[in-house]
């Protein structure tokens, strides 16, 4: 029997395989990097090409699900497997909350109604559990975040355990934390979860009465229920506009708070004490340009603000300095549109559709995605293009509140439009920003804040392509300046990461070969993207045999010895 072929690089290169995949694989990388860019995607060896076609949607209606009514939801989160879409309410009357949380197994078909369950959350540790806006996920538990629930703004802050059985009642648990102001999107440094603050009830006015700025963190190292693990910051004492902010995005050193109308950005230094205001930094972005946002997104250099019933669409240099006006860049690429979250897939930033000035007699409610390439200048008319999926597989399929990415398709949360007799709706919409171009990615750090509304720290990590969709696994925790030797390894029935020699995750796989593909493999970054490896790759290594845990540490021990890598 032949020997399978192995590749030993010590360089930056493309290279062609001379036969293609099947159902084994190991990935290995010598890594070196002194820069701390927790949320940046930054690949170490990839066969991987985002699609350039813009029209690979399909549309499923989740909208009644283990015999719930599974209908509106603000934001999803991915946990590596499923997604969990974040419940908010079932019809337009404010009072219509929910706490029925909707998951679907990646790694299923997706138009399978086996791939997708319920579990009604909405009362759990004996409180009133419904109305979430936007979730988080920091490796074990998931995390919805508190908005209203129709009568008040609350702070019943909704945790899942992932290593128990979804509908288990057992595996929820609540806390409230006794703040009457609403939540809107969630950030994740880590450690602490950033509650991205919207509204309070003003003494004469409705639910919505006065804007907020009172900022509720969580410990996730703490114990849920201990009023200890919650601190407040009211960044109203920077400035008055400091308040109403609509998703938050972690660029590994600061968390910055996007504007829903006042058009301050907020960003807070996660390195600084959270109570101090000088750890705080607000600039009025209205001289450039900003209007209107839900969400924003992070390609490892820029921040991408979601225009929110507008089209103008502005984006922030981190290099730059962020109250220098020559650090922001503003476009208007189309006309009368306006968006809620979106997407990053390693070249493409997506703007998920939702609301526009619509002409008379149009719907205000629309399903025409915008789409940036990233690697060509932000006001070039020729990088941005659309698509109108607003019916899709059957479906009428417009107003959509962000979603999940699983590193191929993202996800979209149904939320509301005209056509549904005043309720929301369930009807998912996916899309697919690979195809067959990719078999394989292994990553030093990827993007957990994808979506615009939900988090994640997802660390190093490891995904395949297969014939049935994504698998990946990740550390779900940064790595620590120096140098590391990453490896991934898929055997068909169960995916792992090994970082520095030893296991740091693993999870099964449903046995599907993984796409044939002939884009070459590519070292430091994916093909065509924008996302480069910000160090020194010193080795790679690449077989279709999946390597045992022996063999990992092995080739861990004997560089730490050629290569005085620390053990």
């Amino acid at each position: 029997m032949s020997k399978a072929p192995e590749y030993r690089i010590r360089f930056n290169s493309f290279f062609a395989l001379n036969r293609p995949l099947d159902k084994t694989l190991t990935v290995a990388a010598w890594a070196e990097t002194y820069t701390d860019r927790a949320e940046a995607m930054q690949t170490l060896a990839a066969q991987w090409r985002p699609r350039a076609a813009f029209d690979a949607f399909s549309a499923y209606d989740a909208g009644h699900t283990d015999g719930l009514v599974t209908q509106g939801y603000f934001g999803a989160v991915f946990d590596g497997r499923y997604a969990y879409f974040c419940p908010i309410r079932d019809q337009q009357e404010r009072t219509s909350v929910h706490g029925r949380v909707l998951r679907l197994d990646t790694q299923a078909d997706f138009k399978d109604p086996a791939a997708w369950a319920a579990h009604d959350a909405s009362y759990t540790d004996g409180l009133h559990t419904a109305g979430f806006y936007g979730g988080a996920f920091d490796g074990r538990y998931a995390y919805f975040n508190p908005r209203d629930d129709g009568i008040v703004h609350h702070s019943r802050l909704l945790r899942y355990d992932t290593q128990a059985d979804f509908k288990d009642p057992a595996a929820w648990a609540a806390h409230d934390a006794q703040l009457p102001h609403s939540g809107q999107g969630l950030a994740f440094d880590g450690r602490y979860l950033y509650c991205c603050p919207g509204y309070t009830r003003s003494s004469t006015g409705g639910l919505d009465g006065e804007n907020s700025g009172h900022i509720l963190r969580y410990d996730t190292r703490a114990p849920l229920k201990a009023p200890a693990s919650y601190a407040v910051f009211n960044a109203q004492q920077l400035c008055p506009e400091a308040a109403c902010f609509d998703g938050a995005v972690f660029d590994g050193q600061h968390i910055y708070f996007a504007p829903l109308d006042s058009g301050h950005v907020l960003r807070y230094a996660v390195a600084g004490d959270f109570a101090d205001p000088q750890s705080w930094d607000i600039y009025d972005a209205r001289p450039v340009g900003m209007q209107m946002n839900v969400g924003a997104v992070f390609d490892g250099r820029h921040i991408y603000f979601c225009a929110y019933g507008n089209s103008q669409m502005l984006r922030y240099d981190t290099a730059g300095p962020f109250d220098d006006p020559q650090s922001w860049y503003t476009h208007v690429p189309v006309d009368n549109s306006g968006f809620d979250g979106g997407f990053f897939d390693g070249r493409y930033i997506y703007y998920v559709p939702f609301t526009r000035a619509a002409a008379p007699g149009e719907s205000v409610f629309h399903g025409t995605w915008l789409r940036y390439d990233t690697a060509a200048p932000f006001d070039d008319p020729a990088a941005w293009d659309t698509h109108d999926a607003s019916y899709t597989d059957g479906l009428h399929t417009t107003a959509y509140n962000a979603g999940a990415f699983d590193g191929r398709y993202f996800y979209t949360a149904p939320w509301r439009g005209d056509r549904d007799g005043g309720r929301a709706h369930g009807r998912v919409l996916r899309y697919d920003t690979l195809g067959a171009d990719g078999a394989f990615s292994l990553r030093y750090s990827d993007l957990g804040h994808n979506g615009g509304l939900c988090a994640a720290v997802p660390g190093p990590s490891f995904i395949v392509n297969t014939t049935g969709g994504a698998v990946s696994i990740a550390a779900h925790q940064a790595l620590a300046p120096g140098v590391h030797h990453l490896a991934g390894v898929y055997d068909g029935a169960h995916i792992q990461l090994y970082i520095d020699g030893a296991l740091a995750a693993s999870r099964p796989a449903r046995g599907r070969p993984l796409e044939h593909t002939t884009i070459p493999v590519t070292i430091g970054h994916i093909d065509g993207g924008r996302t480069f490896f910000r160090g020194i790759i010193a080795e790679v290594y690449l077989s279709p045999v999946a390597q045992s845990a022996a063999w990992v540490a092995a080739t861990y021990r004997a560089g730490v010895q050629s290569k005085g890598a620390p053990p």
